[in-house]
């Protein structure tokens, strides 16, 4: 336990610094650890190299910056280490999957990389030394009511995704959904498809299918037993991880496989902290 105590201090170091030219030896000393070890010991845990967490950090904090401020583009960039419009655009670019100019314009905003808290490095060190343990439940078939948009499951659905919530967000979507089962309870549903694409549907369970806002649609939820997993920690990585451990390490070990429909992300606040339950429709894989 006391590398997460020292993950804390190197993360706090960082945060405190992130505007800085940051010596990648003092993050380390911070932590009490050799740079030679703590690479090792940060990227185990936290999925990124420093360079590549830090570069990340400033990334994510320049595109608040270009949604929320009228700061002319070359001095955010200045402002992140960047000496001139065109280097900053050209690393913003490929860190986040668009040009700084883009994301200004259409508004639209994910987080790529939020400060890893302590709560979620506990998470962390939980899931590699013990694994999750599921809780599970039988739910009947039900109703949501929302928008579903087609994604490329090649790794930039991990960008569009993050978007589509923006928009839905920004918008008020959930709003105009009169029948909501539950207000503070929003789903994203996975609908696959037997291709390279699969449908990504943000919505609410609904009491009733008697009205439906412009542009929305339906979709059924079959009856299923789910493994339902909770996350913790920043919800972009959190999620994306605890979805990674389900397919790679949980589905292959247990005694459960998938049931080959939707998987849903249950949104909602815990305690003031935005917090998500991933449903998971599994069969025992003793049922022939």
């Amino acid at each position: 336990m006391s590398y997460v105590y020292s993950l804390e201090k190197a993360i706090n170091y960082i945060e405190s610094h992130l505007y800085d030219d940051i010596d990648l030896s003092s993050i380390a000393e911070e932590a009490g650890y050799s740079l030679y070890h703590f690479h090792r010991i940060f990227k185990g845990a936290v999925g990124d190299s420093l360079k590549d967490y830090i570069r990340k950090r400033r990334i994510t904090e320049a595109a608040k910056e270009l949604v929320y401020t009228n700061m002319p583009i070359v001095d955010i960039g200045i402002k992140y280490g960047y000496e001139s419009r065109e280097a900053f655009s050209r690393a913003f670019e490929k860190v986040y999957g668009r040009n700084p100019s883009e994301v200004r314009n259409s508004k639209l905003l994910y987080f790529i990389r939020e400060p890893m808290n302590f709560d979620y490095m506990l998470f962390k060190y939980k899931l590699m030394k013990e694994g999750l343990t599921p809780l599970y439940r039988k739910l009947p078939e039900r109703y949501v009511v929302g928008r579903r948009a087609k994604v490329k499951a090649d790794g930039s659905n991990l960008q569009d995704i993050p978007l589509l919530w923006h928009k839905w967000n920004s918008e008020k979507e959930g709003e105009k959904i009169i029948e909501r089962k539950y207000a503070d309870e929003c789903m994203g549903i996975c609908i696959f498809s037997g291709g390279d694409d699969f449908e990504y549907m943000i919505g609410h369970e609904v009491n009733s299918t008697n009205y439906v806002p412009d542009n929305m649609e339906i979709y059924r939820l079959e009856s299923s037993l789910y493994a339902i997993f909770r996350t913790l920690g920043p919800i972009t990585e959190s999620v994306q991880k605890t979805w990674d451990y389900i397919y790679s390490v949980w589905l292959i070990e247990s005694e459960y496989e998938h049931a080959g429909i939707h998987d849903i992300e249950y949104y909602y606040f815990n305690q003031g902290q935005l917090t998500a339950d991933l449903y998971v429709p599994v069969v025992s894989k003793n049922i022939k």
